[in-house]
């Protein structure tokens, strides 16, 4: 892949519910090897702005392409692209985890063990509990299990709303090893939503920050790479925009 390919474009991008806007005037894009880092606050409209880049939503102003092509459009073909991670409480509990990845392969029409990335059972540990039911699962390992369905059939978008947030150390470290590893090949393309903010420096290449819907504040690889040196910095610049942000100006 050239290295310059976009594989996600969001221009202006109004959605929400009910024709009440949650997020307005979007622009965000990934090229290849990017990894970008959605941040902000639980209500921000991370997840709503996800929901409308996967076409679970349609959007109410604006556009989003995957690889070109508009989902709102050709959503079969747009879908084709990405894997995300849903909600470990949305997965199917009566189901076991071989099941469910059986399943997702079947829809994406691949090996329920075709990863970009090696044996990501084994990477993640859930060897000991894939043939169990999901309803046994508890939070980190159900979203262990989505982080391995979303990467079935090496799709070069990927799509991740706080997947990482539930895991231990160990296995949130192999996470993102591997998420580094498909970056930097160039054949992937990543987002990662979050509100842990010390996940995004040593990670990510680019990051929004979201507040009230809106972004407020970007990040690119540079800035992020000074963040890195000094994380506890990086949150409270985090913590500055967000109180900038909220201030109410006062009455005269």
């Amino acid at each position: 892949m050239a290295q310059t390919e976009q594989f996600l474009l969001v221009e202006d991008l109004t959605a929400g519910y009910r024709g009440k806007p949650i997020v307005s005037e979007i622009s965000i894009y990934l090229n290849s090897g990017d990894i970008l880092g959605l941040l902000g606050a639980n209500g921000s409209g991370k997840s709503t702005l996800l929901k409308a880049v996967t076409g679970q939503i349609r959007p109410m102003n604006g556009s989003i392409h995957i690889f070109g092509i508009d989902i709102a459009l050709r959503p079969e073909d747009a879908k084709l692209n990405f894997g995300f991670a849903i909600d470990g409480f949305d997965l199917p509990s009566s189901l076991t985890g071989k099941q469910y990845l059986a399943l997702v392969a079947s829809i994406r029409g691949c090996r329920a063990d075709e990863w970009p990335c090696g044996n990501v059972v084994d990477r993640l540990f859930l060897g000991t509990w894939i043939d169990r039911q999901i309803a046994e699962y508890s939070l980190g390992t159900r979203a262990k299990l989505s982080i391995a369905a979303a990467l079935l059939g090496a799709p070069a978008l990927l799509i991740f709303d706080e997947s990482l947030n539930g895991l231990d150390p160990i296995i949130a470290w192999e996470a993102k090893t591997i998420l580094s590893e498909l970056a930097a090949t160039g054949k992937h393309a990543i987002i990662i939503s979050t509100h842990v903010v010390e996940l995004v420096p040593g990670l990510c290449n680019r990051a929004v920050f979201l507040a009230d819907g809106r972004i407020v504040r970007e990040w690119n690889h540079d800035s992020l790479r000074e963040a890195s040196q000094a994380p506890r910095m990086f949150e409270n610049c985090i913590i500055q925009t967000l109180k900038k942000f909220r201030e109410v100006p006062s009455q005269a």
